[in-house]
């Protein structure tokens, strides 16, 4: 049983990544988003799948809330990238990190799932 609702995607997003699609759950304490590009692989040869996973409250405006639980992002991952390896990161320590969003978790899929096991 799923209550993920497909949501409205920025026009600024859609703009860079017009393959980009986003939807909605509510839970107890606000409500996830989950928004999935298709972005170009480093060497530009392929695609891959980018899913973004984030918490914020329901006050207006919204703010950001608390980090999506293991599950949450699981079920997020299961449902939005079936059949895909997905892998979630951190760049070594002392290397630049961004995260414009502050209570989101990206997960990239991962083309040699070998590179990682």
């Amino acid at each position: 049983m799923t209550d993920w609702r497909r949501v409205p995607v920025p026009a600024l997003v859609v703009a860079v990544y017009p393959n980009t699609r986003m939807w909605q759950k509510d839970v107890k304490d606000g409500h996830l988003t989950a928004m999935k590009t298709i972005e170009p692989t480093r060497d530009r040869d392929g695609w891959r799948i980018h899913l973004s996973i984030s918490h914020r409250t329901n006050e207006l405006p919204a703010e950001p809330g608390r980090y999506p639980t293991w599950d949450e992002q699981k079920e997020a991952v299961y449902r939005f990238a079936p059949g895909k390896h997905m892998a979630s990161y951190l760049p070594a320590e002392g290397s630049p990190y961004v995260n414009v969003h502050p209570t989101t978790f990206h997960w990239w899929e991962v083309d040699n799932i070998e590179e990682i096991e």
